[in-house]
């Protein structure tokens, strides 16, 4: 992998990780996870400025690059969650809320949520990033294989006449 993909993949993840973790920008990820499959597109279509022109569209390098910016989307995701997090709310509190207002919702879970409400904020942290992780790799590579068929350079053909 050269520098000019890795480079592209980082800008490209990165974009789609700051757009998703933006309260109502983000829910454009509902959508097929439009806001990820863009970032890989994108990612492609930085690494491919400039590249001679082929027969086949390069769908395998696409597909790495598109990995690698749904990798970088899920990092640079959670990194951006938590100031957008303090600046929302407390996650926590929401969930508590929520679980609160449901009829028949077991009163033992609130207990244990409240008895040690930072471990279960960082198992939730985690889980969380753990599924944005595999789930952005998958779509940010679908984006990739998008982008690599639509972006990439066709030979010109020659007529003689």
């Amino acid at each position: 992998m050269t520098p000019k993909k890795l480079k592209a993949a980082a800008i490209g993840g990165g974009a789609a990780g700051i757009a998703s973790s933006i309260p109502i920008v983000n829910l454009a990820n509902c959508i097929c996870c439009a806001l990820v499959v863009g970032g890989g597109m994108l990612a492609v279509y930085l690494a491919m400025r400039g590249e001679p022109a082929t027969e086949k569209a390069p769908l395998g390098d696409g597909a790495m690059i598109g990995v690698l910016a749904g990798v970088a989307a899920a990092v640079v995701g959670a990194i951006v969650a938590i100031p957008m997090a303090a600046l929302v709310g407390d996650p926590m509190e929401m969930a508590r809320s929520i679980m609160e207002g449901i009829e028949g919702f077991p009163p033992e879970v609130l207990e244990a949520l409240g008895d040690d409400e930072a471990g279960a904020m960082a198992a939730v942290g985690v889980i969380g990033f753990l599924m944005s992780l595999v789930v952005d790799v998958v779509f940010s590579g679908i984006g990739g294989v998008i982008g690599a068929a639509v972006f990439h350079k066709k030979p010109m053909l020659r007529t003689e006449a």
